[in-house]
């Protein structure tokens, strides 16, 4: 499968060995910034809400076939696409796909498009084990090929992603509050790094997510105090991201500055993209187990209590 990224600076790149070809394009004016949380959840009297929020680029978004997970796991596919009756998405994605700003089961295909998903599965499926009698919230925000630098944030400050997202996120949590709901911020899922591994720069990178993060706990602390930050590492594959390995210590870095601060080391745990697409291998994304694997770990951390 062919997914156009998006990256800075403005130039078209085509990486022959992933056959993905970049298009250079920050265009967020089609995205809803009026947007109004619809009323879609019973009122409650201090029932725990689990809040998980998941940012990022496309391994975030979710660039994963659904249908390959039906042919690697059935049992996994038929779990998925039922759903769990505690836990809830409110998703916003690149291409005008959203769950029309209302929060809804989590199920398969809440992805790029309706055919594929991303860590949210595996997310849901933890929290689900983890916390049968209260329900869980994920508030997903995401922009396929989005950088750091450029997009999330603009000269250090919060750019148009974050403006976006932080605003999507407020007022999903505000919703859940006046329902009812006792709301516990389980932490903040980051799957990113993609679009910024074309620069060399390990500090830049970090001083990046220092600025990002710092921006999302104050942010949200209005609700929570001491978030948790849970980043993922990028593919570190040859002939994929050129300074993967630029980026991947950049995040071990900003890791090892808090207990809060967490890093999934995918490419130690075997979380790659080298078999999917058959007919046409798409590196660049995630496998169909490697991607609920990714949820699955998200999901560890955030259930660690």
């Amino acid at each position: 499968m062919k997914r156009k990224l998006i990256v800075l600076p403005i130039v078209v790149l085509a990486l022959s060995a992933c056959n993905i070809e970049y298009e250079i394009t920050s265009d967020f004016n089609y995205v809803n910034t009026d947007v109004s949380i619809k009323d879609t959840l019973e009122s409650t009297h201090g029932r725990k809400a689990h809040v998980v929020f998941l940012y990022g680029q496309s391994n975030a978004e979710g660039s994963t076939r659904i249908s390959y997970l039906e042919s690697k796991d059935y049992d996994k596919y038929l779990e998925y696409s039922e759903g769990y009756n505690n836990v809830f998405i409110n998703f916003v994605n690149h291409n005008k796909y959203t769950s029309d700003y209302s929060f809804t089961k989590c199920v398969l295909g809440k992805g790029y498009t309706s055919e594929l998903f991303g860590p949210e599965m595996g997310i849901a499926e933890t929290m689900h084990n983890t916390f049968k009698d209260d329900l869980t919230f994920i508030v997903k925000w995401t922009w396929g090929g989005t950088s750091l630098r450029y997009d999330w944030l603009d000269n250090h400050e919060r750019g148009k992603c974050y403006n976006l997202a932080m605003d999507f996120s407020l007022k999903c949590t505000d919703y859940l509050l006046s329902k009812g709901y006792d709301v516990q911020i389980d932490g903040i899922c980051w799957m990113q790094g993609e679009s910024d591994s074309w620069n060399a720069d390990e500090y830049a990178y970090y001083r990046d997510t220092i600025s990002f993060v710092s921006g999302l706990r104050r942010d949200l602390s209005k609700y929570q105090k001491d978030i948790k930050f849970i980043d993922a590492a990028i593919n570190s594959d040859d002939n994929v991201w050129p300074y993967a390995k630029v980026i991947n210590d950049a995040k071990l870095k900003f890791s090892n500055q808090s207990i809060l601060n967490y890093l999934i080391d995918t490419n130690a745990i075997g979380i790659t993209g080298r078999t999917e697409p058959e007919e046409d291998i798409d590196y660049a994304h995630y496998d169909s187990l490697s991607m609920v694997k990714l949820g699955q770990e998200f999901g560890k951390i955030l259930a660690d209590n």
